[in-house]
C-alpha cells in the first residue's frame, strides 16, 4: 500500500512533524521524518516500509504560477539492511557536536527544452549528533527530531552553509551543503 506524496507533504509542510518517534509496521507503512521549506521551495523526507525492505525517500516541491504546491519529483534509497530501528539509532556512531551530509537530490524546477537558465530545487540530508538541537540555515532555524535526521533544502544555485548549533544556542559545526 503506497501513501500519496503530494497529499503526505503538503501535511509536513503546513503541520510540522508530529512528536512521535518513527515506527513503521504493517499497517502504518510510511512515517514523516523531516521537512524544510525555503520560501517557495520545499523537500519533505519519509520513510516507507515497501515489500523487500525499508525505504529512505525525499520529495522536492515548489510553488507554481498559481500558487499551489506542485511535486516536482523524487526518490530514495532502501533495502533489507534500512529498518526503522536502524534509521534510529544511526546517530550513536556520531559525536555529540558532529554533523553529517550523507545525500543529495536535484530536481528542474521550469519545463524548458533546453537546461540554460533553468531553475532547480536542491535538498541534502543532514545526520547529526545527540549533542546539537537545531540547524541554522541563513534565517531558518530547525529543530533536530529525536532521531537526528534532517533534510535541507534550496533553490538558489549556490548550496547555503549550514551551522549545527547545541541546546545552549553555541554554534558547534558548520559545512557547506553538496549539489
Amino acid at each position: 500500500m503506497a501513501y500519496d506524496v503530494l497529499a503526505e507533504s503538503l501535511r509536513l509542510i503546513t503541520s510540522g512533524l508530529p512528536d512521535r518517534p518513527v515506527r513503521l509496521s504493517r499497517r502504518r507503512r510510511f512515517a514523516p521524518v523531516a521537512v524544510d521549506v525555503d520560501g517557495d521551495v520545499a523537500a519533505t523526507r519519509f520513510l516507507r516500509r515497501g515489500v523487500g525492505g525499508y525505504h529512505d525517500e525525499i520529495h522536492l516541491l515548489a510553488v507554481d504560477q498559481r500558487g499551489a504546491w506542485q511535486l516536482l519529483g523524487g526518490g530514495g534509497s532502501g533495502g533489507e539492511d534500512v529498518t526503522a530501528a536502524r534509521f534510529e539509532r544511526l546517530r550513536e556512531g556520531l559525536g555529540a557536536d558532529e554533523m553529517t551530509l550523507d545525500g543529495s537530490a536535484g530536481g528542474a524546477r521550469d519545463d524548458r527544452l533546453l537546461p540554460w537558465g533553468t531553475r532547480w530545487v536542491r535538498a541534502s540530508t543532514v545526520l547529526v549528533g545527540h549533542g546539537i538541537a537545531e540547524l541554522r540555515v541563513g534565517v531558518r532555524r530547525l529543530p533536530v527530531p529525536n532521531h537526528g535526521h534532517l533534510v535541507v533544502v534550496w533553490g538558489s544555485r549556490r548550496p547555503p552553509t549550514v551551522t549545527a548549533a547545541d541546546g545552549a544556542g553555541r554554534a558547534v559545526a558548520s559545512a557547506v551543503l553538496r549539489l
